[in-house]
């Protein structure tokens, strides 16, 4: 980002500091949060939620396809909680959407995607409407997300995106709050694990592509945004604590990380990619695959290294509008 689009990030955050002692954001939020087999942690990103300062906001809870009892268990815990429930796991896409179009219904300023395995800071939503409400421009952002354990260690502080690159950046990574991340900024690339959307910008760009299941999404509802002329911002003052990946690594394991890793990588270039930066990503995906392949043969594990080039295959030769259910069945594959 530039310094001149930085430094009009902050003269808005500065302006949206003035309502502080003013006028207290009110916007309508619609906030959408996925439970897959997840009692516990739903549970405890839901108490948290009701800890909050901000009045404004509906709670949507989709269950995409539970067979462990926790809709029901959170449905007894939360009796006023909007639950609607899945047939069917439709992955973090297909889920999210349901939630989304349900919730547009009842015509929301803001929609917030946030994943169950999350506990959040009780201003965190005040933080990023107050921000958001400084500019009509800025579609997407980002709080703070540090990791649950260590809790002052930096999950994502927003993130970089060069399109031709196989992953985003996240900013702050692994990296223990300094004070180096406490500045807002104009961002790239926002993360999905908590991202607060302004509705015009949904109207605009559309839903989540559920071609890419799960991982990914965020990416591509990122480029679409920017692409749309909407403004994506980092707000350092809203905090949450991720509990990183909790609903993917307990059901579909290293193995299905990876195999969406490198076909996701893949219909995404396939989607934003012009033929001039072709070959930059060509590089880049082969310096990841070259590294991971080697580092999986030292530890012997095949099923991980058949992973990465099914991924790939899959990337290169699956139709871009691949029905969810059909994703599901290579989501299987890869379950411990």
């Amino acid at each position: 980002m530039t310094a001149t689009a930085n430094n009009a990030v902050i003269q808005a955050v500065a302006r949206s500091g003035a309502m502080q002692n003013g006028v207290v954001p009110n916007a309508k939020v619609a906030i959408i949060i996925l439970n897959w087999d997840s009692y516990g942690v739903t549970r405890d990103c839901l108490l948290s939620m009701s800890k909050l300062d901000y009045a404004n906001f509906e709670v949507v809870l989709v269950d995409n396809g539970s067979a462990d009892g926790s809709p029901e268990r959170l449905a007894a815990d939360f009796p006023h909680l909007r639950i609607i429930r899945n047939p069917v796991n439709l992955g973090f896409t297909g889920g999210n959407n349901v939630g989304l179009r349900d919730a547009l219904t009842r015509s929301p300023d803001y929609l917030l995607l946030l994943n169950n395995d999350t506990i959040v800071a009780s201003n965190f939503l005040t933080e990023l409407v107050r921000v958001a409400e400084s500019d009509h421009q800025i579609g997407l952002l980002n709080p703070k997300i540090y990791y649950f354990e260590p809790a002052k260690k930096i999950w994502c502080a927003g993130g970089i995106d060069k399109l031709w690159t196989v992953f985003p950046q996240p900013l702050g990574r692994r990296k223990l709050d300094d004070g180096s991340y406490d500045q807002a900024r104009e961002i790239s690339f926002t993360n999905g694990c908590a991202l607060l959307v302004r509705a015009e910008a949904i109207r605009t760009i559309g839903l989540l592509d559920e071609v890419f299941f799960l991982s990914f999404e965020d990416r591509d509802w990122s480029a679409r945004a920017l692409r749309a002329g909407f403004k994506a911002v980092y707000v350092p003052s809203a905090v949450i604590w991720h509990k990183e990946s909790y609903c993917t690594k307990r059901h579909l394991g290293l193995a299905g990380r990876d195999y969406f890793a490198m076909r996701n990588a893949v219909l995404f270039a396939r989607k934003h990619l012009r033929g001039g930066l072709w070959p930059l990503f060509v590089m880049s995906v082969s310096k990841y695959l070259i590294y991971k392949t080697g580092l999986y043969l030292l530890l012997a594990d095949w099923k991980r290294v058949r992973a990465l080039y099914l991924g790939i295959w899959s990337g290169c030769f699956e139709k871009q509008g691949l029905p969810a259910s059909q994703t599901r069945t290579r989501c299987d594959q890869f379950r411990l």
